[in-house]
């Protein structure tokens, strides 16, 4: 898995640590057929892997931000590649392709192009949330900075009240 060639490159030299961490857990992820000796191995299901930040996180590796730019640093240099975008419903997740692995052609081994060409274009973006689109980043009009107190700032004056008490 690890050669001199992957491992010398410019790619894999540009990597964080927690970015090599998600490579192998990538690669654990892996399932083969075959065997080497006699020269019918192969992976089943590249292009179908897929590792969540829940496991990242649960295998002490890292938080969410974490996994999140490892897995978009691995995107960047060309060691990964999203086949498919989950997250639609619950138990929906990304599915990625290795791209450095025996087996995948090599016009697909972006890594060995990565100084001059990268993927930042590919990396997956949240798409615009519509809900609270309105109310968002408005000013709303405070009460509390002039009458009462409000944190730390001490009242100006006293909020006028307006109370019907008995005459006895």
């Amino acid at each position: 898995m690890l050669t001199n060639r992957l491992y010398w490159s410019k790619a894999y030299q540009a990597l964080s640590p927690s970015s090599k961490n998600l490579m192998w857990c990538f690669i654990s992820e892996l399932k083969f057929t075959g065997s080497r000796k006699k020269k019918n191995f192969s992976y089943t299901n590249n292009g179908k892997i897929s590792f969540t930040e829940r496991e990242f996180k649960a295998n002490g590796l890292g938080a969410s931000g974490t996994y999140l730019k490892a897995r978009n640093e691995l995107i960047e240099v060309g060691f990964i590649k999203v086949t498919y975008r989950g997250g639609m419903a619950r138990g929906d997740m990304n599915k990625y392709k290795l791209l450095w692995i025996d087996g995948v052609k090599e016009s697909e081994n972006r890594w060995k192009r990565y100084p001059k060409e990268n993927w930042k274009h590919e990396i997956p973006k949240i798409k615009d949330y519509i809900v609270g689109r309105d109310t968002r980043f408005k000013k709303k009009k405070n009460t509390l900075t002039k009458d009462s107190l409000n944190g730390t700032k001490p009242p100006n004056r006293l909020t006028p009240l307006v109370s019907n008490l008995p005459k006895h």
